[in-house]
């Protein structure tokens, strides 16, 4: 699996592990299907799709109750994957609420906050 160093003692798993757009598409569906058949109450879900979540756009997103998640933006210019361990070295809450040098660098400017 590649993998990135990124200055701290784990390694930082690539997009290149990832399958292609349309896979993790269908993949992200069926997880948020599954958990609501599961889990009929939204409040309890884990996963989510929302199919209409911007002009040709759909979201996917996970979060546990216990601080972490992730989102999916899937869009006609191709897919953004953010996420968030709120117990990772990364995570503004340990370095004073300021973003991890280089998270944003080469997002297109109307993507970067």
């Amino acid at each position: 699996m590649p993998e990135d160093r990124v200055g701290l003692d784990v390694p930082v798993v690539t997009y290149d592990s990832l399958p292609d757009i349309a896979v993790l598409r269908e993949r992200c569906r069926a997880l948020a299907m599954v958990d609501a058949v599961l889990s009929p109450r939204l409040e309890y879900r884990h996963y989510t799709f929302d199919a209409y979540w911007g002009p040709d756009e759909q979201l996917a997103s996970m979060a546990n109750g216990s601080g972490d998640e992730w989102s999916i933006v899937f869009s006609t210019a191709g897919a953004f994957v953010r996420g968030f361990d709120h117990e990772s070295a990364m995570s503004p809450a340990v370095n004073d609420y300021e973003l991890w040098p280089g998270l944003l660098t080469g997002l297109p400017s109307d993507n970067s906050g």
